[in-house]
């Protein structure tokens, strides 16, 4: 956290905004188009996720990575529910979904398998390398074997930077598998994502072109209090299309006028805080390079840790270095890792 971030926080605390819709507060969503461009420009994204550009893709603020993964987990479900009843009409819409399936890593963070059990979609979880990294040929095995057996993939979630080691999914391969099988790509770089604006940990973006959707936590690593979750959709017409339900309150006079969305649509909840004034006033107070500057100052103690540890007889390192993620342990059994942990 950040003293401009707090007074964002204040800011749109005093204000007391619920915007869900454009005519609610026109600054806190054209602000927010207007963030979630820097951010993607700041992180070196792929020009299809900005708002800016011509095309269906955008940024939005979630509350947190939970919530931008159900979000795709949910529109791409009710996108293959749509397609294949084009394709089979033979087949009822309950028959469809009970036959719908996800997969992702078992490295993968608690919240994917908690969007499968609130999307009612089983999620697989695929097993990882012993370099414990998700690739290509795990899922198209599983998606193989699926397809076999009647099940419709829907959606892989992939995770840039898992929560235990800090892994690195193979996105390109990921994708191949995705584009061949019409499956939805999802990337969770709730942690890493923060990396990408670092020319260093270019190799990072590999294949973030080829995504369907992504997810980064500001609260993370862009020193945004919690809760800040910048998610990117390179269509954003598919979660509008899965989530709108209109009512005649929520209409207002200048719908359709403008490009400006209405970002109800874009999320799990109606109402929505004024999340992008304290993006807004952290970067203007930070400055880019500020913020890049913190980032490898994590990297840099994280550097400087796994030495510690390496020239340490009684410790070894269970996972390589990560950002600034060291996982190591005592020499020994599990017992005296358990014992130190409860010291510390």
């Amino acid at each position: 956290v950040s003293y401009p971030s707090i007074v964002g926080e204040m800011l749109a605390s005093g204000f007391g905004i619920i915007g869900f819709s454009w005519i609610c507060s026109p600054a806190c969503t054209e602000l927010e188009v207007v963030v979630m461009d820097w951010l993607a420009k700041f992180l070196k994204l792929p020009e299809q996720f900005l708002h800016a550009t011509e095309g269906p893709g955008g940024g939005v603020i979630q509350g947190s990575a939970s919530e931008a993964v159900l979000v795709a987990v949910l529109a791409a479900r009710e996108q293959a529910v749509v397609k294949y009843r084009e394709l089979h009409p033979e087949l009822s819409e309950s028959e469809i979904r009970g036959k719908l399936i996800a997969y992702s890593s078992d490295q993968s963070n608690s919240c994917i398998e908690k969007a499968g059990v609130i999307a009612a979609m089983p999620i697989k979880l695929l097993p990882a390398g012993e370099d414990l990294i998700l690739r290509g040929d795990a899922l198209k095995k599983a998606i193989e074997e699926d397809v076999q057996e009647g099940r419709i993939p829907v959606i892989c979630i992939a995770t840039l930077g898992t929560t235990g080691t800090c892994a690195y999914d193979d996105i390109e391969s990921l994708a191949t598998v995705c584009e061949d099988h019409n499956v939805w790509l999802h990337v969770d770089a709730a942690y890493a994502g923060g990396a990408f604006a670092l020319d260093e940990c270019a190799d990072l973006r590999r294949g973030i072109d080829r995504v369907d959707s992504l997810n980064f936590n500001l609260h993370k690593f862009m020193l945004v209090n919690f809760d800040c979750s910048a998610m990117w959709l390179k269509d954003a017409n598919k979660v509008v299309d899965s989530f709108n339900v209109d009512r005649i309150y929520l209409k207002h006079k200048y719908e359709g006028q403008s490009q400006i969305p209405d970002f109800r649509h874009w999320q799990i909840p109606l109402g929505r805080r004024f999340r992008a004034l304290k993006v807004w006033i952290t970067f203007r107070t930070l400055g880019a390079e500020g913020l890049r500057a913190h980032v490898r100052k994590h990297i840099s103690l994280a550097e400087q840790f796994e030495k510690l540890v390496k020239d340490d007889k009684r410790f070894e390192l269970v996972a390589p270095r990560a950002l600034g993620l060291v996982c190591f342990r005592p020499k020994g059994d599990n017992e005296i890792t358990a014992q130190l942990l409860q010291r510390l």
